[in-house]
């Protein structure tokens, strides 16, 4: 994972955003993702281009070293729709709130495009990932305030808490 000097998981989410928006997409936007975030993703991609349950080709597809044939496929798919997601974060991004706690291991990165600057705003458009330390470091485990459940088909878990709110300046 790559470090620029933020704490946490910021730097892993920039790294992936980075790479996204870079010429091609490298294995390192599928590798910076935990596991059961790539199985439920593949999953979801198998149920999306065939209708059918797969488990041994959802296994196969989420390993972060997937050799298999349709992986590029995948791969591409899920970059072109992040890619559309995402767009406002091409040029760069602001970190909204730094040491957002979203579980023992984990933490909440709520990011921003650079329109917003240092302005002070009431609302802004924030684009949360959810990251988890493992021993090889922060990896993203979610791409929204909601946990993925690998099945069939993928679900989703609220995680509580994680509610972004702005204040007034000077108010409590």
């Amino acid at each position: 994972m790559a470090t620029e000097g933020f704490p946490g998981g910021v730097d892993s989410v920039k790294s992936w955003l980075a790479d996204l928006f870079g010429e091609e997409p490298g294995r390192s936007l599928w590798t910076v993702l935990d596991g059961p975030l790539r199985l439920a993703l593949a999953q979801g991609w198998i149920l999306g281009t065939s209708g059918s349950r797969a488990d041994d080709l959802a296994e196969e597809l989420a390993a972060a070293d997937s050799s298999h044939r349709r992986f590029p496929a995948m791969l591409a798919a899920l970059a072109d729709h992040w890619r559309r997601v995402y767009a406002d974060l091409r040029d760069g991004a602001g970190v909204v709130n730094l040491n957002l706690l979203a579980g023992a291991d984990m933490e909440a990165v709520v990011l921003t495009g650079q329109e917003y600057g240092d302005q002070v705003v009431r609302q802004v458009v924030g684009h949360v990932f959810i990251t988890r330390l493992d021993g090889d470091g922060w990896h993203i485990a979610a791409l929204s305030r909601k946990l993925p459940i690998p099945g069939w088909p993928p679900t989703e878990q609220e995680i509580s808490g994680l509610e972004v709110t702005s204040r007034p300046l000077g108010h409590a």
